[in-house]
């Protein structure tokens, strides 16, 4: 088991159950027990699961909550918010005060952070980012270099690629391409989820 040794168990704010693990892909997560309070978080609380403490900061209020997921070399930190069903693998990034709940995904190098929140089944990859109070919703998918940011909105359909930039309270849905969709190369060790045609997962 691979973990964060940079810290006593005295400061840690949540340890891993052991016999609470599931399996994804070969990849063993482990459910995550609150140590102390913090946040909305009481001790004594079960969150989510990750791969290993490196995916979760011991430092600030994030969390890992509900059935959320964190492997690969995802990190939540600072006082980023994990939860639903939603999943974070590859080399995503999930932090400040970012949100990613519901059964989003966050993968390659995707980032929500500074108040940037994705719900529903909203997917962000390759270097996209959702920031600045950026909201994306529905069945989105955002990838390449997009920005969201500045209360702009992504929701319904839409597929945002290339070097997009949706803010300044613009709201981008229905089904809207701004260049050619491209499947996501970075798979983890799961692999992406496409939502079916009803908003449902296969």
């Amino acid at each position: 088991m691979s973990v964060t040794d940079s810290f006593l168990r005295g400061e840690k704010k949540y340890e891993l159950v052991p016999d609470q693990q599931i399996i994804m892909a070969g990849t063993t997560l482990y459910r995550i027990r609150a140590l102390r309070d913090f946040g909305n978080v009481k001790a004594g609380t079960l969150g989510g699961f990750v791969a290993s403490e490196r995916n979760l900061s011991h430092h600030g209020d994030c969390w890992v909550g509900d059935d959320a997921r964190a492997y690969d070399e995802a990190v939540v930190s600072e006082d980023a918010q994990l939860r639903g069903r939603a999943c974070a693998y590859d080399r995503a990034r999930i932090g400040d005060k970012g949100q990613v709940l519901g059964n989003a995904q966050v993968f390659e190098d995707g980032r929500v952070f500074r108040n940037g929140i994705a719900f529903d089944n909203v997917m962000i990859y390759g270097h996209a980012q959702v920031r600045d109070h950026g909201l994306a919703f529905g069945n989105a998918i955002i990838c390449d270099h997009v920005r969201v940011l500045d209360w702009g909105q992504v929701c319904g359909h839409a597929r945002l690629s290339g070097k997009s930039v949706v803010g300044g309270h613009e709201k981008v849905g229905g089904v809207v391409s701004h260049a050619p969709q491209r499947r996501p190369t970075g798979r983890g060790r799961g692999g992406p989820r496409f939502p079916s045609p009803g908003g449902r997962r296969r």
